[in-house]
């Protein structure tokens, strides 16, 4: 209401326009916030919303920007952050500063483009793309929050290799290993040109799931998906990209940083959840083990699951619920013999849970738009 001052109001209006897309408008905010109350500010709240900045930059294309902004975060405030964060924001800035002379991607949709999809052997959702009129299949990933490409395929599809090399971690494993920057120039989705696309250029080994034997070679992530706008996906192997994306009143999607979050209704509560598209399986996080333990030690079988993905895997102790239900907008989706999980397994983890696969099918068609932020489900 109007007892909040403008500062508070500019504040908390960047990460809410953070959070639905509206990274033009956050950009001005951060600006005017800096620009007028910056004697006012706190440290730490200095550094959120630098942070914020950088994050609106790079998801804006705007690396030089980016890079900026983390350098600044770490001239001013390293003496007072944890340095777990130092270190995420030193190898963001490696990375944006690497980047710095690369263009802006922009992605060129000229008519609705219908490609068709298929499952991989590990039951991951795989679309054609071509590079060099050579066209290879990478797994649609919109928890990817950078696409990735195994240094082999780096050189079929004739990345340009910057000079750049930095540390990343694999989520689920905690596995640290080195990572370098490809830029493909021009690669095509169905009928869509995306211009100057960024790849991490990963040891081939570190996209080796060596428990199931699988090589993994290019992963389409959020920027590109994200710069779609809207993608309708149908059970039947089709992948629909409209010229236009269509509005609704459904507002049920939002970013935390590059992680796309939906919303869905379970029983009176509304709960957030992390979306997965590169996730066969759904998972419950701790935090829904908090919330519903009661529910969870009287309906669940408590046994011990192997986690793995790029870099590795882990043992954990965990319950399996029979089922899990919640409603997407005013859709019924189920989920049979669902992990929940009993600690915490990724460092930021703040959800009650990762939706993937097996939620989607739930569905004859599923539209993922990140204009007006939304995700529905439609049957």
């Amino acid at each position: 209401g109007s007892n909040i001052d403008d500062e508070d109001r500019l504040y908390f209006k960047s990460f809410i326009d953070n959070a639905f897309n509206r990274i033009i408008k956050c950009i001005k905010d951060v600006d005017s916030l800096l620009n007028k109350f910056s004697s006012k500010l706190t440290d730490s709240v200095k550094f959120e919303v630098n942070r914020l900045q950088s994050d609106s930059y790079f998801k804006t294309f705007q690396y030089a920007k980016a890079a900026q902004s983390d350098s600044y975060i770490l001239k001013h405030f390293a003496h007072s952050i944890p340095k777990k964060d130092i270190d995420d924001i030193r190898n963001d800035f490696t990375k944006f500063n690497a980047l710095k002379k690369v263009p802006p991607q922009q992605t060129i949709i000229k008519s609705s483009t219908s490609i068709l999809w298929k499952k991989d052997k590990i039951g991951l959702i795989e679309i054609p793309v071509t590079a060099h009129s050579q066209t290879f299949n990478g797994i649609f990933d919109t928890r990817a929050n950078i696409s990735s490409i195994t240094q082999t395929y780096a050189r079929k599809l004739g990345l340009r290799i910057l000079n750049a090399s930095y540390n990343e971690s694999s989520g689920a494993t905690g596995i640290t290993f080195k990572t370098g920057i490809g830029i493909a120039d021009s690669l095509l989705i169905g009928n869509i040109i995306v211009r100057n696309a960024v790849f991490q250029v990963m040891p081939d080994s570190i996209l080796y799931i060596s428990f199931i034997k699988f090589q993994l070679n290019i992963i389409i992530g959020f920027p590109v998906i994200e710069q779609l706008q809207e993608v309708d996906l149908f059970k039947d192997g089709r992948m629909v990209i409209p010229l236009t994306p269509s509005e609704s009143g459904l507002h049920n999607f939002a970013l935390d940083g590059l992680d796309p979050v939906i919303s869905l209704k379970s029983g009176n509560d509304t709960l957030s959840f992390d979306f997965d598209s590169g996730a066969v399986t759904s998972e419950l996080y701790v935090a829904y083990f908090e919330k519903y333990k009661k529910l969870v030690l009287k309906t669940g079988v408590k046994k011990s699951a192997e986690f793995g993905g790029a870099g590795g895997s882990q043992k954990k102790e965990v319950y399996v619920l029979p089922t899990f239900s919640a409603d997407l907008g005013d859709q019924p989706a189920t989920i049979n013999s669902i992990t929940i999980l009993t600690k915490k397994i990724y460092p930021k983890e703040r959800f009650y849970g990762n939706l993937g696969q097996d939620f989607m099918a739930n569905f004859k068609e599923m539209v993922f738009n990140f204009k007006y932020m939304y995700v529905k489900g439609v049957n």
